[in-house]
């Protein structure tokens, strides 16, 4: 009777068994060894689980030398090697999307993470078994004596922090100075730029932004120093205000003012505009609304745009982020699906950050049959409406306008409370 090899399930084929069929088993033998050598396998993972077997007399996963990952895992997958008394050794290139850990027994485990490759070796230690990661023992450390360096580290360590160039090192080559000579520069932090500025005039001149903490060249008194520009700042302005010419100026008006220009502070003063206010946040009095210390806002009737749709059955999407009142104007012919959502490309979840809520209202035409809405949706998923009243309808109001008034108030991730109303209007 035929047995099979540990490691690959290769066939071993008994002395005088498969009188006429020795030539497929011996085939199979091939492409199985052809696997174990050379074999690039496409591994497609899915869920978190998958289990590469290696299969004895036939071809199967688990026999490839190289295991490219792929597929649509929904988090880390595990992989595990089967049967758990095979010694492998595997080539991995995970482009999953996912972490793939691959385990054979209860010992060690090896995690490929996603874009990245590992050679790793399956011990076969039976329930026991570990997978051990091979890459991790490569050394790649190189030595000075590696590339025929013959100097120490201390004497290379001299030209720490050097950025110096070739060619600029070359302005070297020939200098006779001594030591002494050179030592004239130590302690000098100046870029060759700054020495090249002050040696030669530096022709070019650019428009580098000047800042407070900049500093000005000026010769005191026959000493050079540096000196920060707001100290000129102040200089010139006790100067220019001193100048028995200066004029100043009333009421300015002309020009604009943009988002450079900073907090505009005018007391108690009033600032009247017969055009638009437009801006981020607006903040009023201590109570948000009228203050008796901050005075008061007052707030014109204010008008919502609302949708109108002619649909009559089918599931309704409400797009939260343009829709906040949608009057459905035909005579209902079934009952319907609402689900709510940010828009046709964001759900509401990303729509709404943690304790916002959102207040959609739907008027829904009936005619002599009345329909209603028996389901409800955030993002695809059912929810459960607490209603006015304790009790959802099951109805709908046959020839009138039945209201729904939905309230959403998101309390955590894809968590929500949902607040639902239904009201006859004839």
């Amino acid at each position: 009777m035929a047995t099979y090899t540990t490691n690959g399930g290769i066939k071993k084929i008994s002395t005088g068994d498969e009188s006429g069929t020795w030539g497929t088993s011996t085939n199979t033998n091939f492409d199985i060894i052809d696997r174990l050598t050379n074999g690039v396998g496409d591994i497609s993972l899915s869920g978190t689980t998958h289990t590469l077997t290696t299969s004895d007399g036939s071809t199967s996963d688990g026999q490839f030398h190289m295991l490219k990952l792929g597929g649509s895992p929904s988090g880390t997958n595990t992989i595990t090697i089967s049967p758990n008394d095979t010694k492998r050794i595997y080539m991995v290139q995970n482009a999953s999307g996912q972490t793939a850990t691959f385990s054979q027994g209860s010992g060690a485990n090896v995690n490929v993470s996603n874009g990245k490759g590992a050679i790793i070796y399956c011990d076969g230690a039976g329930t026991g078994a570990a997978v051990v990661d091979l890459t991790a023992l490569f050394s790649s450390t190189t030595t000075l004596s590696d590339l025929s360096v013959t100097a120490t580290a201390s004497e290379l360590n001299i030209m720490d922090g050097v950025t110096a160039t070739t060619s600029e090192l070359n302005i070297l080559d020939g200098v006779t100075a001594t030591a002494s000579e050179l030592n004239i520069m130590d302690g000098v932090t100046a870029t060759t730029t700054e020495i090249n500025t002050v040696a030669d005039g530096n022709t070019s001149v650019g428009t580098t932004a000047v800042a407070d903490g900049d500093g000005i060249v000026t010769n005191d008194g026959g000493t050079m120093r540096q000196t920060n520009v707001t100290t000129f700042a102040t200089y010139f302005s006790n100067e220019i205000t001193a100048m028995s010419s200066l004029v100043t100026t009333g009421a300015l008006n002309s020009g604009s003012i943009t988002s450079g220009f900073g907090s505009i502070n005018n007391g108690s003063s009033a600032i009247t505009t017969t055009g638009t206010i437009t801006g981020g946040n607006f903040t009023l009095g201590s109570s948000g609304v009228a203050d008796a210390s901050a005075g008061e806002l007052k707030i014109t009737p204010v008008t919502e745009e609302g949708s109108v749709d002619t649909g009559t059955s089918g599931t309704i999407n409400i797009d939260c982020d343009s829709k906040g009142v949608i009057f459905f104007t035909a005579n209902q012919t079934a009952d319907r699906t609402i689900n709510f959502r940010g828009d046709g490309s964001t759900t509401l979840n990303s729509y709404m950050d943690t304790n916002d809520v959102i207040t959609v209202s739907l008027m829904m035409t009936q005619g002599g049959t009345a329909k209603y809405l028996n389901a409800y949706q955030i993002d695809g998923s059912s929810v459960t409406p607490k209603w006015q009243g304790g009790t959802a309808p099951s109805a709908g109001n046959a020839s009138s306008i039945d209201v729904y008034t939905f309230t959403i108030f998101k309390t955590a991730s894809a968590t929500y409370t949902v607040l639902a109303s239904q009201t006859k209007f004839a």
